[in-house]
């Protein structure tokens, strides 16, 4: 059994030593001004479009700029091996058909440049995917949001030239946050065809019936919940935006999840179809009997509370943005003793489990374990952003507090301040 779990939101929850929290630049209160969270929430999320219209041209300024998509191209690493994940062109042509092709490579297997450029002069617009792996700034801002969100957060970048429309009218299903960094860009935006869609629900051909137009201003923010049908052109000027998409576990999710760790647990649910089941009727009182069993376990609260650690490992799991550099904490580690102070970066979400024989402490698709003396060092670590290495709890000799910290500096949780 589980015997504890703590998945902390780093950016509100509360600082028990009475030290400040460690700032960070990208924060969903930042993303949102002067639109307070609990407002989006209540008014926003998952159900209508927000602009957020700053007139401050330079509120992006610590996020790439149009100088930086060069470099992003070229001094950059993608996955090439599945072109959807790296860099692509697209343009929407006058029939109502689009151009989408992966940027071509050179012999040296780097990307070349010049066929984007010229691509680019001829109306394509420049498509960089997972610019959260790609681009510190963008990593950090995707582990904010992901930290006050709790669902995994992923950016791409789009660069379209002016008098342009890179694609086709068409829905999203996932929520987007659009940043203006450069450049104007017109937004056409309509009801959705099917609220809140799944994957499977999405069709690429869409007509757009009253649309609402939504003009972008560098600094300007817009959020579009999933299925809202929409298109983008340009105007006199090129372009520079960036999308920031909240890939949500939904209710399903946690009770697709539920029923797995149930079929786990009670073999009735791993058991096979009967044979010709296609040609016979279902035996309605097996039926029955299941549906007896699953009920009992998705109103068991501790049942469901095990469901829901599975879907905080797999966010947990899934990051992989660009983070901070630790080689100076790594430096730092020779001199560790009680009196030095450690933190963690407020971006990062922690999910501590205490079983009978360990205690783990789960971060940024890593992971350290430890026998069960840990587990109160580990619950302090994961609410607290900065501590003292000597305020480590649970009876624990300087030797051990010393050799905990040090393995979680190296694992990149932690990080060496004095």
């Amino acid at each position: 059994m589980l015997g504890t779990l703590m998945l902390r939101e780093k950016l509100t929850s509360g600082n028990m030593d009475g030290m400040s929290p460690v700032p960070s630049a990208f924060t969903l209160e930042w993303l949102l001004d002067p639109v307070k969270p609990i407002d989006f929430y209540e008014q926003y999320y998952e159900s209508k479009p927000l602009l957020v219209s700053r007139g401050e041209l330079e509120y992006y300024a610590k996020l790439p700029r149009l100088e930086a998509v060069d470099e992003l191209l070229t001094a950059t690493v993608s996955n090439r091996r599945q072109p959807t994940q790296g860099e692509r062109l697209t343009r929407s042509e006058p029939d109502g058909t689009m151009s989408d092709q992966q940027i071509r490579t050179t012999g040296n297997a780097g990307l070349d440049v010049q066929a984007a450029y010229r691509a680019y002069h001829d109306g394509f617009t420049v498509v960089i995917n997972q610019t959260h792996r790609r681009s510190a700034a963008v990593g950090r801002l995707c582990r904010g949001l992901q930290a006050a969100l709790h669902h995994p957060i992923g950016a791409n970048i789009y660069l379209t030239p002016a008098g342009a429309q890179g694609f086709l009218p068409h829905v999203d299903t996932h929520d987007v946050f659009i940043l203006q960094l450069h450049g104007t860009k017109e937004w056409h935006v309509s009801s959705p065809p099917v609220e809140l869609p799944l994957a499977h629900n999405r069709n690429h051909k869409q007509t757009l019936p009253d649309a609402q137009i939504f003009t972008l201003m560098p600094g300007d923010m817009l959020y579009l919940p999933r299925g809202f049908r929409h298109k983008a052109v340009t105007g006199d000027s090129s372009s520079l935006h960036l999308t920031v998409g909240i890939h949500a576990f939904r209710w399903h999710d946690l009770f697709k999840d539920a029923l797995e760790q149930l079929a786990d647990e009670d073999a009735i649910f791993r058991s096979a179809l009967p044979p010709q089941y296609v040609d016979e009727p279902l035996d309605m009182a097996h039926v029955t009997e299941m549906v007896r069993r699953m009920t009992a376990a998705l109103t068991d609260e501790s049942f469901m509370e095990k469901a829901k650690e599975r879907i905080a490992s797999k966010l947990i799991a899934a990051d992989e943005s660009t983070g901070l550099s630790q080689f100076r904490s790594l430096d730092a580690l020779a001199d560790l003793s009680d009196e030095s102070i450690v933190s963690r970066s407020p971006e990062h979400l922690c999910l501590v489990r205490i079983a009978p024989d360990r205690a783990t402490i789960e971060f940024v698709g890593n992971f350290v374990t430890g026998p069960p003396v840990l587990g109160k060092a580990l619950e302090f670590i994961a609410q607290r952003h900065r501590f003292a290495v000597g305020e480590l709890p649970g009876n624990l000799s300087t030797e051990d507090r010393i050799d905990l910290v040090k393995r979680l500096v190296s694992e990149g949780l932690l990080e060496v301040l004095l």
